[in-house]
């Protein structure tokens, strides 16, 4: 298979993806980023298929995505269809090694270039164009930066500055020149490191919280009381923050704080039903109508259990009963559905490549 029509690879030890206009078609090339990274919506901003130029890997970290990306103008952003709230969801932390970024995340204007360290969470939506440009962009499980800090801030938008983020900026740098010669053992043993400096770079913005924290202390174990709570009562269609605030006998504002990093008390009690939804609708023994499933996990009608669903999951319950769904939040099942793909499997690129590509900026 010649080298030229690189797309897909995959490392004898660590899975990887790759796709480049190098070798195909330039649409085609196009149409696959699309869908490897249908938890965005990407929509390159050049007008002739010449100008057209897609260079992309991603390697599965440990629990992480770590994705090199070299492309031509374009623009990223994430519809309300695509949000992925609650703890299922991830971070994407972006460095931008070159080239000039606008937009707008979460509603406010936002400027970037090379050297920025930024925040994007899959709860909440942003859009952003940029010229010319490399970046790599390392996704992390909510769940897992949850097992490494007390309580995950909020993050989207967030620029980090500190010295652990540059550190960790010219770690991650470094891990996706390094990735395609890395072996799995090596892989989860890089994995847990790139982590605790995730962890660390992210202890700023924990910072620049910590006044109204000491004003109010919350802690994990009270959280996961709630959580507890919310599991035993998924079928209520009570279950409300007012409810679970009585019963649990804990102040509102705690309840509100305690959830914010998850996207709000709503927000969790509703992916947890969905996402309880999605497990039933999977399993070969569940035989309940749409209508009797919608009531038995507290949802007022069918029709707004369905519209939920879509939302979340892009698709109808039907659809995901017939022919099943991935679950994009969780990072190992996305890179799993990245793979599907499978146009070509070639190895990785050898050392030096990339000195074939053509300027970052254009």
């Amino acid at each position: 298979m010649s080298e030229n029509k690189t797309a897909l690879a995959m490392n004898h030890a660590l899975p990887a993806l790759r796709i480049s206009s190098r070798g195909l078609p330039a649409q085609e090339a196009l149409r696959l980023w699309s869908g490897a990274i249908a938890q965005l919506r990407a929509e390159l901003t050049v007008d002739a298929c010449d100008d057209i130029f897609v260079d992309v890997s991603a390697w599965l970290i440990g629990s992480s995505i770590l994705c090199t990306n070299h492309v031509s103008p374009a623009c990223l952003s994430r519809a309300a269809e695509q949000l992925i709230p609650g703890p299922q969801g991830h971070v994407s932390l972006f460095h931008i090694v070159s080239g000039e970024w606008e937009g707008e995340i979460g509603g406010q204007p936002v400027s970037l270039g090379a050297g920025d360290l930024f925040c994007l969470e899959s709860s909440q939506g942003f859009r952003l164009s940029h010229s010319w440009s490399r970046f790599v962009v390392l996704v992390v499980p909510r769940e897992a930066l949850s097992s490494l800090m007390s309580r995950i801030p909020p993050l989207h938008g967030e620029r980090l500055t500190s010295p652990s983020a540059y550190v960790l900026a010219a770690h991650l740098s470094a891990l996706s020149r390094h990735a395609p010669s890395l072996g799995q053992d090596e892989a989860t043993s890089m994995g847990r490191g790139t982590l605790a400096l995730v962890s660390a770079a992210l202890r700023e913005i924990e910072d620049r919280h910590l006044p109204e924290r000491e004003r109010e202390p919350m802690t994990p174990t009270l959280r996961i009381r709630v959580e507890r709570h919310i599991e035993q009562n998924l079928s209520s269609n009570a279950l409300t923050p007012e409810a679970i605030a009585r019963d649990l006998q804990i102040p509102r504002s705690s309840l509100y704080r305690a959830f914010a990093p998850l996207g709000g008390i709503s927000s969790y009690i509703q992916t947890r039903r969905l996402d309880t939804a999605c497990a039933l609708l999977r399993h070969p023994e569940e035989h309940r109508s749409m209508g009797e499933l919608a009531e038995a996990l507290g949802f007022d009608s069918t029709a707004s259990f369905s519209k939920a669903f879509r939302r979340r999951f892009g698709c109808s319950p039907r659809e995901a009963r017939s022919k099943g769904l991935p679950t994009l939040g969780n990072t190992r099942t996305m890179f799993e559905a990245w793979l599907q793909l499978q146009p070509a499997i070639l190895p990785p690129p050898r050392d030096g490549a990339s000195s074939a590509l053509p300027p970052a900026e254009g």
